[in-house]
């Protein structure tokens, strides 16, 4: 038996758990894959039903039709954009313009050749009830010839509490040689319900090397790009994607930009950075601009504490001087404070209040 899984990057502990599970053929009917956002949940899965169902190497046939997301193997289901007066009684594509429907079709059409695509939808906000009582009647037809097929949710978290109580029905009578995946990086945000009837398999960030080869080998960047990329990606093939989106060397600029004019409490000129890159970009990089700043920190740090490797290499003369000027700050706590107002952005908190709390607590710093 060909072990597919062995084929999965960084996640070894992942591996071993799931090879324990296919190997004694005991099987969950249902998995919750958790963890950082895009970091191989999406390929491990496609792995394991791979694993579990190809029991010689030269069955080409299942594995290109698992990879391609082909029904009966796969049921695929991802948030979708509502349509122009929807109802819950709708079939999930029914309302959806012609447009929107042409681009759900290339991005699932990506995602299919490349397991680490991110589908980036446009209002596509919720995975529908009624994309989850398309599941149960899916359920309904008997493919004898199939010992298992596979359910993929991703983004879990953005069902609605009716289509995660829709989902419960039939997690808590399972059909035989079902095996349903629900993909979240929010896994706080399930019902418990839900989350007590499914096998958390927790994934872990993914090392600066294999995020470089994903780089290379899946979205064919240029090594340089990707080597130089990568370890400001804080393990996450998402965050690395949204730099290249945004631009890494115009990001990190701004980013350390934003940081002098915050110190030096240029609060407009700060203020006007941040709105400006909202506008031109979307409130989408104001994550990533928080992450680059905690990471701009965390050189501040390894430098006190005389280590030679940095991220912000370039950017040496500025963590010295600032370590200089503001030997006494209390770097932990300005991390901890970043990733607070980060994690704020889930909460749907508002925008602007976020970022003139970012640079007013960056601005602290200077005023002791």
């Amino acid at each position: 038996m060909y072990d597919f899984l062995k084929l999965v990057p960084g996640q070894s502990k992942v591996v071993q758990i799931l090879d324990k599970i296919v190997t004694t053929q005991q099987i969950p009917h249902a998995f919750l894959f958790t963890g950082p956002q895009n970091v191989g949940q999406h390929f491990t899965a496609k792995q394991l039903l791979k694993s579990i169902l190809i029991k010689d190497e030269s069955n080409k046939s299942i594995e290109f039709k698992i990879d391609k997301l082909d029904d009966p193997y796969i049921r695929y289901v991802i948030p979708l954009p509502r349509g122009k007066g929807e109802t819950p009684d709708d079939l999930p594509y029914q309302k959806i313009s012609d447009i929107d429907l042409e681009i759900i079709t290339n991005e699932l059409k990506e995602k299919s050749e490349n397991p680490y695509y991110e589908i980036r939808i446009e209002n596509a906000n919720s995975v529908k009830i009624s994309s989850i009582r398309d599941i149960k009647k899916n359920l309904a037809v008997n493919f004898s010839d199939l010992k298992y097929r596979m359910i993929i949710i991703e983004d879990a978290h953005l069902m609605s509490i009716e289509a995660q109580n829709a989902l419960l029905k039939s997690l808590e009578e399972p059909p035989e040689g079902i095996i349903f995946v629900l993909i979240t990086h929010k896994p706080e945000l399930l019902l418990t319900t839900i989350y007590s009837r499914c096998w958390e398999v927790q994934f872990t960030s993914l090392a600066d090397d294999i995020i470089e080869d994903i780089l290379v080998t899946r979205f064919n960047i240029e090594r340089s790009i990707s080597s130089e990329l990568s370890p400001f990606a804080g393990g996450s093939i998402h965050t690395a994607i949204d730099l290249l989106k945004y631009g890494f060397e115009e990001i990190t600029d701004l980013t350390i930009n934003i940081l002098r004019y915050s110190l030096g409490r240029r609060y407009s000129t700060a203020i006007n950075l941040m709105q400006n890159a909202i506008d031109e970009s979307s409130k989408e990089i104001i994550p990533i601009i928080i992450t680059l700043m905690i990471t701009w920190f965390n050189d501040v740090q390894k430098h006190r504490s005389g280590s030679s490797k940095y991220h912000f290499v370039g950017q040496l003369d500025t963590i010295e001087k600032y370590n200089q000027r503001f030997y006494d700050s209390e770097i932990d706590k300005i991390i901890f404070s970043l990733q607070n107002l980060k994690d704020k952005l889930d909460l749907n908190i508002n925008l602007n209040l976020i970022t003139l709390n970012v640079i007013f607590k960056i601005a602290s710093i200077g005023i002791r």
